[in-house]
């Protein structure tokens, strides 16, 4: 082959086949079998097979080397800030956490110029169902290290918020816009994904008597259980958890984290006639700082329940900083989710009318739509609920009409 030419012929050891060599700016060397043994024959095909390369190359459609693996790897690393910058680092986090669990696993070594825009769709289709029927729905704890120390985090099997998918989409677009920048792509074949406008995704909660059901039977379990104390104490905690539930709207993880301590005046409360008492929870949740709540009245006897509980179990008195929901040996209960689904499978409850599965949130759906229909302000039961109104309103605004009919149907004047 003649010097004057940007690709050579070769004939590989223990083959009578040619191949053809060549590289191309950003893509490195690259080879094709010409899958015959004559050489003119390969001479033409080699001329065809470069041009289409080029070709292809030109307009972003040709199989490059650059993997969606390498790409996102190389990407982390020109993000990568030192601890001392906070924002940075914790961009550079979020993006981590996107690519290593989700991104990686999907697109691999997929060449970032085969990945078009219906490739994308499949990606938020496997997404969705990632933790629920796809490849997390048996892991129940993510490890991550924070401080230098290994943590474990405990799973949510449930398709993610669209704000969810949506924050992650920045992650593959920054993947994307990094491939454009060192020009592994053109800009102009980045593909696009819309996610659309956000579902309201109504969330399963409880009728009233559906909620009353549940604590008949949830009291009759603990009845069936006269003869075995500390059994009969779990079966109590649960009860009282439901109750506390729904008559204060609280995550399961503020409940799982309430100290006796964040009861606020419980202690001088009980010395009043029931009908007067009245306390304030502080709530610790997603943030390090509590935040304030008012439950409902009905809900001391919760309290008083789960004491005087702890006080037969361990005979003596629970420490302001005792957990609420402290197990058998006064350790702070993890979760109640075997537990609740035991009891509302009993109850035939585990699923709605609309057959969305009901867990331990729907106590706190239950409490808003509660609150809602008995006319209580959106802008303070936000407040109350610790999120925003406008999650109020997309979620828990749902009211059935007949609970508002005499309102709907009243005349105008």
């Amino acid at each position: 082959m003649s010097s004057d030419k940007p690709y050579s012929v070769y004939q590989r050891v223990g083959s009578a086949n040619w191949w053809l060599r060549f590289s191309l700016p950003k893509q490195g060397q690259i080879r094709i079998g010409l899958k015959t043994p004559d050489y003119d024959e390969a001479l033409k095909k080699a001329e065809k097979e470069y041009q289409r390369a080029v070709f292809q190359a030109e307009h972003n459609i040709l199989p490059g080397k650059m993997s969606f693996h390498r790409l996102a790897e190389q990407f982390l690393a020109s993000i990568k800030a030192d601890e001392t910058d906070a924002k940075k680092h914790a961009t550079y986090v979020a993006h981590r956490g996107v690519i290593q669990r989700y991104l990686l696993d999907f697109f691999g070594k997929t060449p970032i110029t085969a990945i078009h825009e219906p490739k994308l769709y499949e990606y938020v289709e496997w997404r969705t169902t990632y933790w629920t029927t796809g490849p997390g729905k048996n892991i129940n704890h993510i490890e991550y290290l924070r401080k230098g120390r290994k943590v474990l985090r405990p799973v949510k099997h449930e398709e993610p918020e669209l704000a969810t998918l949506r924050k992650e989409a920045v992650t593959l677009r920054a993947v994307f816009d990094y491939a454009a920048r060192s020009g592994f792509i053109n800009r102009a074949a980045i593909p696009k994904l819309e996610l659309g406008k956000e579902r309201s995704n109504k969330r399963p909660s409880f009728t009233n008597e559906e909620i009353s059901t549940l604590l008949t039977l949830a009291e009759q379990r603990i009845a069936d259980m006269a003869n075995h104390e500390k059994l009969q104490y779990e079966r109590l905690v649960l009860f009282c958890f439901i109750s506390i539930a729904v008559d204060t709207g609280m995550r399961p993880t503020e409940l799982y984290n309430l100290n006796w301590a964040h009861i606020v005046g419980f202690e001088q409360e009980r010395n009043k006639p029931i009908a007067e008492r009245r306390v304030r929870i502080d709530a610790y949740g997603k943030g390090k700082q509590p935040q304030r709540l008012v439950p409902n009245v009905g809900v001391f006897g919760a309290f008083d329940n789960l004491w005087d509980a702890y006080e037969r179990l361990h005979e003596h008195s629970p420490k302001p900083s005792d957990p609420v929901f402290a197990n058998v040996d006064g350790g702070r209960l993890g979760s109640i989710k075997n537990s609740l689904n035991q009891l509302l499978k009993a109850a035939r409850l585990k699923a709605d009318a609309f057959g969305r599965e009901r867990t331990a949130y729907s106590f706190r759906h239950t409490y808003a739509s509660n609150q809602i229909r008995k006319g209580t302000d959106v802008y303070k039961l936000a407040i109350n609920m610790r999120t925003s109104v406008r999650m109020i309103e997309m979620y828990y605004s749902d009211v059935v009409p007949d609970d508002v009919a005499e309102q709907l149907e009243g005349s105008f004047d």
